[in-house]
């Protein structure tokens, strides 16, 4: 017969590493499915130098649209999901949903930007009466925010913005000098509401439970060999094994949550060996998913029963609506300060500078809610833009090659009823059998309006700053481009417009829990990770409690 564990978590990102890890130190017994396999440091690409590993083949092999887009690093593009296990269709707008199957999840191959949500961002729906509220306050995550940061190691400034809440930091690293560029003239711009500010990352500066500092290498989204970004696999997976109450199972396709028809409950996963092709059976007395916020959705999509002929906790018809992620626009140019600098490694992790949200003063009189938040970079780079051709070309690439410099906006999408995904109606099954999805996508006026304005903030920011040769997006990215959805199994107090309570346990199975992106009512104009993080370690205090005390 097969083991029964504590709890079975769907996931090994930044949701089940860090379930995983705070469940097994609570003392409860704990199996992880993961998608794909485990990756050691040594077989990532972190390491090589910029010009051998930057965009060398398109990947022909994986699901079409990344044709168009590469992947900084050539190598890592299997362990991203391949045009022959996509899983979805899309209707409308054509969705961009990339995944990475391995342990440790997106955490292995994110840019590690990690600011906190502020507590106005828990408040956006109460102030501008769109959306469904939080359940919960900023004051309700804050521990765990410090928790997070402490445990995992996180670095950034040390000033305590209205919208990008000062964190527990390490020293962050210093300004390049086309950020210290940017930061002076922001200065001289005398706007009060602009700050540019050293970036929140997930990165440690200073030695860190026998982890190294970084030591710049320039290749965060490649993966992190020596550990100096945070990666769960790397940081809160082996935590959880050195508990001796932690199993992880490679190559393992979940394809629906398994009820016990005589009371209800959840009783384990089905899952699918992505090797062998066999089925199997994970039992649990509780099941976390983790798998992202599209994937757990799906899975309980596919969990149909007597019990729950719509899907498992979905007397809402709430799972799989509510889909927000991240608009996109870029702007960025050559400083002309720079001009012929001596060529030398100014590699640090990307994106040294961040931007907090600064348009509340004006957006509603361009006919827009919420805002956006601004990364911003420089360093050395190449641009094919340059006029000429042979020994000229060669000159202006050299003469700029020190001057790149850019800025990165990040905007919130509202949730609207016509983004949402569903079980295919076609009866499309992937490669293991597992029925599909098909995600339906459109853009809003308010999204769209907001662009505008990125656009005309951008340039002037970049004349502030004296940039030539200067670009600015001129489309709006498609929906999905910026790997940030969240809000399929959406939390919050009533049962009948929710999946899930502020614990992120399910209204209808109370040993179902979600930890994933799937929770977020909001989006915010930040990246999700570290909410993520926060949110499971929350829930897993909560879990772990119930648990011991036999309500689950």
């Amino acid at each position: 017969m097969s083991e029964v564990y504590d709890v079975v978590i769907v996931g090994t990102g930044a949701g089940g590493s860090t379930m995983a890890m705070e469940l097994t130190q609570r003392g409860l017994k704990v199996l992880s499915l993961e998608y794909g396999p485990d990756v050691r440091p040594s077989q990532l690409m972190s390491m090589e130098m910029f010009y051998q590993a930057f965009r060398r083949v398109p990947y022909p092999e994986l699901k079409p649209w990344l044709s168009g887009r590469p992947e900084p690093n050539w190598n890592n593009g299997k362990y991203f999901v391949t045009k022959q296990e996509s899983n979805y269709t899309t209707v409308g707008e054509d969705w961009r949903w990339r995944r990475y199957r391995l342990i440790g999840g997106r955490t292995k191959f994110w840019n590690c930007m990690s600011p906190r949500f502020s507590p106005r961002d828990f408040m956006a729906a109460l102030e501008d009466g769109y959306g469904e509220p939080w359940p919960i306050t900023y004051q309700d995550i804050e521990p765990y925010y410090d928790r997070i940061e402490t445990m995992a190691g996180f670095c950034g400034g040390s000033i305590d913005h209205p919208e990008c809440p000062k964190g527990k930091y390490m020293p962050g690293a210093p300004f390049r000098c086309g950020e210290r560029i940017a930061h002076d003239a922001i200065q001289r711009i005398g706007n009060p509401a602009l700050a540019y500010l050293q970036s929140p990352m997930a990165i440690i500066t200073r030695q860190h439970n026998g982890r190294a500092p970084c030591h710049y290498c320039g290749h965060c989204v490649d993966g992190c060999a020596t550990a100096s970004k945070f990666d769960g696999a790397q940081v809160f997976l082996p935590l959880a094994h050195k508990t001796g109450r932690y199993t992880v199972r490679t190559n393992s396709v979940v394809a629906e949550v398994l009820i016990d028809p005589n009371t209800g409950k959840a009783r384990g996963v089905r899952y699918i060996d992505r090797e062998t092709k066999q089925d199997g059976e994970a039992l649990g007395k509780v099941v976390v998913l983790s798998a992202s916020a599209f994937e757990s959705a799906r899975i309980l999509l596919n969990s149909k029963s007597r019990q729950y002929p719509n899907g498992l906790a979905n007397s809402s018809g709430q799972v799989g609506r509510n889909i927000v992620d991240h608009i996109q626009c870029e702007g960025y140019g050559s400083l002309p300060q720079l001009y012929g600098m001596e060529s030398m490694n100014t590699d640090s992790y990307g994106d040294g500078a961040y931007m907090p949200r600064f348009n509340r003063s004006y957006q509603k009189s361009l006919g827009y809610i919420r805002g956006f938040g601004i990364q911003s970079g420089s360093g050395h780079g190449i641009a094919s833009r340059y006029s000429g051709f042979g020994s000229s070309l060669k000159k202006a690439i050299k003469r700029r090659y020190m001057s790149w410099f850019g800025f990165g906006c990040f905007g919130e999408r509202l949730a609207n009823p016509e983004t949402y995904m569903e079980i295919d109606p076609s009866g499309e099954k992937d490669i293991y059998g597992i029925p599909t999805i098909r995600i339906h996508a459109k853009t809003g006026d308010n999204e769209k309006k907001m662009f505008k304005d990125m656009q005309n903030q951008l340039r002037m920011l970049l004349e502030a700053c004296k940039a030539e040769d200067v670009a600015i997006t001129q489309e709006l990215s498609p929906p999905g481009w910026s790997e940030h959805e969240v809000g399929t199994c959406r939390m919050g107090k009533n049962p009948k417009t929710s999946v899930t309570n502020a614990f992120g346990q399910t209204h209808d199975v109370k040993n179902v829990f979600i930890a994933d992106g799937g929770l977020f009512t909001q989006s915010s104009e930040k990246s999700p990770t570290v909410t993520i993080m926060a949110l499971s370690l929350r829930e897993a205090e909560y879990l772990a409690g119930e648990f011991q005390s036999g309500n689950l």
